[in-house]
């Protein structure tokens, strides 16, 4: 009989299964015949053809996704199978795979064959989500497998899924469990645990150390049968994520994988499955995905990292590289509002632009949080971003008006570049302005608002002189990018996580969809910052240019014109600060006698 014929999938007798250890070898030379000839080695319980189960086992721990097919009878296309064979061959797997592709599954799929082929294993599965971690064996085990019905004659007893504790055991010993790796407390939720084999699932979330220290240290002991028999057996670690930033530990990783793999280390795997490979194979189709790149919270980079299998990164030219921007993504909670009882003070920036056309420009407005230090310099903190497309100058006004007024009433000042389409705008605050509370029904009116620097707007019955224009010449870009780039340097300056934090937080309802957009927003900036380099004209003048052409940067001026401000007010500190300092110094001489 053909070993695709086979018809009963439970045929594993631990006792025997003990005895034929010996199969499970890193390289093994088999007999395609006797393994077919499955009915040769169902002997009688008194007779044993142990030599025949060996091979039979050396066979598919080899061909692993042969053992998928033939005896649990799960369907696999050919990349899935190629990342089975992979994952049982290497020590050290680092699979990239796209979004959609069904990384999970796949997985899922592997620890049940080890599961298997290998009794008294134990698996781990770990994530930087607690919940990512557990969905491995809830939706995929619980939810789609064990319907199999060879697959469910293999399970020993309830899949536990409540709680902290979930896990599915085998009838050969073995084991399968999600483990909470507790990241902010130094991963003390998972240091006690010992497993054969450990996945590391969505890799790019959770933090290098806790994998040196924690992860991979579990993996040193050996399985009971290995040791009873004395054989030489290594535990297996394997990575799979959505590719990252070049400036993340997940790529360091990965490209140590490859460089390992490529010089003939057959412990290490690296590979990559981009979306191509699952349209190929039907599990998506090319409209979903253009869909996805055309979504208006989707960035280029994020497109490339999220479905192309790329990792991405600044150029060399970048004057805001990723790993100058990265250590500044701390800030956890953006801002809708201003909270009550504050006591910072706020800046709003805000970039003009009116046109609708196919690739214009957006209007882009970011709130700048400030706290001061001791040292007269601010925590410059970004907790609102909103871009604009095709609004009219009016409607930006109106915008801009409930945002200084009604969200964020501690506004110190608001900056607009009165160049090109923005000369208007200043204007049009020179008048007051009525609002009426949709939830209310109150109608205030607000006074007019006049530029800083306007002697005749002073003239106007209780204006404010709030708004200062600039103007975003070459000039004003020498003097403030380097700004910019110091507060990176010295991260004086805050940009709000990236989305992929923020995405776990949103999917277990902690946080709003426009809440979790604001940090979509901020990964465009990155983007947007990394595409800027500082150049020289044929005069020997220095410019910031963009990298690539076609690419925006409304969201990275915006914020340039902001933090100009916030220059001027960090000097006026300081100069204070030298002055208090130079009068106590005076008064302190005033009582020392010498």
């Amino acid at each position: 009989m053909h070993k695709n014929k086979i018809k009963n999938p439970k045929f594993i007798d631990n006792a025997m299964v003990n005895l034929c250890e010996d199969a499970g070898k890193n390289e093994v030379a088999v007999n395609y015949e006797t393994v077919s000839n499955y009915e040769s080695i169902q002997n009688s319980e008194n007779s044993i053809d142990y030599e025949a189960w060996t091979e039979f086992f050396s066979y598919y721990r080899y061909y692993i996704d042969e053992f998928a097919i033939d005896i649990l009878g799960i369907e696999l296309y050919f990349f899935q199978r190629v990342i089975l064979r992979a994952m049982a061959r290497s020590q050290f797997s680092v699979l990239i795979a796209c979004r959609g592709i069904g990384k999970s599954w796949i997985v899922a799929v592997f620890y049940i064959c080890m599961s298997i082929l290998y009794p008294g294993c134990h698996c781990g599965i770990a994530s930087g989500n607690g919940q990512q971690a557990k969905n491995v064996i809830i939706q995929k085990i619980k939810g789609e497998l064990s319907k199999n019905k060879n697959v469910a004659a293999e399970i020993s007893g309830k899949i536990h899924t409540t709680g902290d504790d979930c896990y599915v055991e085998f009838n050969g010993g073995s084991d399968i469990r999600a483990i909470v790796l507790a990241q902010d407390r130094g991963g003390d939720g998972a240091r006690s645990w010992r497993f054969n084999y450990l996945l590391c699932d969505e890799a790019r979330l959770v933090r290098e150390n806790l994998i040196e220290e924690i992860l991979i240290p579990m993996t040193k002991t050996k399985r009971d049968n290995a040791r009873r028999w004395k054989k030489r057996e290594k535990g297996k670690v394997i990575f799979i994520s959505s590719a990252h930033l070049k400036t993340s530990g997940l790529y360091k990783r990965f490209k140590f994988h490859y460089d390992q793999m490529v010089s003939g280390n057959k412990s290490y795997l690296a590979m990559c499955f981009p979306y191509q490979v699952g349209v190929e194979a039907g599990l998506m189709d090319m409209d979903d995905i253009e869909q996805e790149l055309h979504k208006p919270t989707m960035t280029k980079d994020r497109f490339a990292y999220e479905y192309e299998g790329i990792f991405v990164g600044s150029s060399g030219e970048s004057y805001y590289p990723y790993d100058l921007t990265v250590p500044c993504r701390t800030l956890v909670n953006c801002e809708l509002a201003q909270p009550k009882n504050c006591s910072s003070i706020y800046i709003v920036t805000h970039d003009v632009a009116v046109s609708d056309a196919r690739g214009s420009d957006n209007a882009c407005t970011h709130v700048i949080k400030l706290k001061m230090r001791p040292n007269g310099i601010y925590t410059k903190s970004i907790v609102y971003t909103k871009v604009m497309n095709g609004v009219s100058i009016k409607k930006q006004r109106d915008f801009l008006r409930e945002l200084i007024h009604i969200k964020f009433p501690n506004t110190k000042k608001l900056v607009i570049d009165e160049r090109g389409v923005g000369v208007g705008l200043p204007s049009m605050f020179y008048e007051s302005w009525e609002y009426t509370d949709p939830v209310s029904n109150i109608t205030v009116e607000y006074p007019p608002i006049i530029k800083d620097n306007d002697e005749e707007g002073f003239e106007l019955e209780n204006a404010i002189p709030l708004i200062r224009p600039i103007q975003a010449t070459n000039e004003f870009h020498i003097k403030y990018y380097p700004y910019m780039k110091a507060c990176f340097e010295d991260r004086t300056l805050q940009l709000l996580t990236p989305s992929e934090d923020s995405d776990i937080l949103y999917k277990d309802n902690k946080i709003s969809a426009e809440e979790n957009a604001q940090h979509v927003e901020h990964d465009t900036l990155q983007s947007e910052l990394s595409n800027i380099k500082q150049d020289y004209s044929e005069k020997g003048n220095i410019q910031y240019l963009r990298i690539v052409k076609g690419k925006k940067r409304d969201r990275a001026t915006s914020l340039c014109y902001g933090l100009s401000v916030v220059c001027e007010m960090e000097d006026e500190n300081r100069k204070n600060l030298y002055k208090r300092e130079e009068s106590d110094l005076n008064l302190l001489s005033q009582y020392t006698y010498i």
